[in-house]
């Protein structure tokens, strides 16, 4: 733990689509730890495993409220607007705020290294999965920039609610609770669009 100590963050459940670029973004990293013990200098965070260690640290925090493992660790509850309109459901979670500056620090790098030559820019050519080096790219900064948005009253208010509900619980918003979700589902759909 740093001496900063976790912040408890609001994540909305994208289902498996934050699973699949946090596995993709994963299995890059190890390409890269494989190029380094094979000799490649990479530029920090990539070098020593630091951006690995960090992801899968996020990721161990974030999984339990996406999609079936949020299912699965009963951590599935409902979160209606008034008249009982089912919303996207938002989730607290305990990020490291270093990991989280780790993992925007990663998605920086790599978009660099993108555009140069070496280990970074072979590894995002290889031929991982789903997206393309340029899209695993955005989907580090959009992980990191879901993970690190500024508090604001309203999401302050959905996480206290949320909180006083307990994890796993359905829950029904106020119409000011309601508009104060508008407003963080507008924000963090800027960082992640749903589709």
């Amino acid at each position: 733990m740093t001496g900063f100590g976790p912040r408890v963050v609001l994540v909305p459940d994208l289902g498996e689509n934050l699973a699949r670029a946090m596995e993709e973004l994963e299995d890059l990293l190890l390409i890269l730890q494989g190029a380094e013990d094979e000799g490649a200098a990479l530029p920090s965070p990539l070098a020593g495993g630091a951006a690995l260690a960090a992801l899968r640290r996020l990721w161990r925090a974030v999984a339990p409220t996406q999609g079936r493992r949020a299912a699965e660790s009963w951590l599935a509850g409902r979160l209606y607007g008034p008249g009982l309109v089912e919303h996207v459901p938002l989730r607290l979670v305990d990020v490291d705020p270093i990991d989280v500056a780790t993992l925007s620090a990663t998605a920086r790098v790599i978009g660099i290294g993108a555009g140069g030559v070496g280990a970074v820019r072979e590894a995002l050519e290889s031929d991982r999965g789903y997206l393309s080096g340029a899209e695993l790219v955005v989907a580090a900064a959009r992980i990191s920039g879901l993970l690190d948005l500024a508090d604001t009253a309203e999401s302050i208010l959905l996480r206290e609610r949320l909180a006083a509900a307990g994890p796993g619980a359905d829950v029904v918003l106020t119409p000011a609770q309601e508009a104060a979700y508008q407003a963080t589902a507008m924000r963090l759909d800027a960082m992640w669009p749903r589709r």
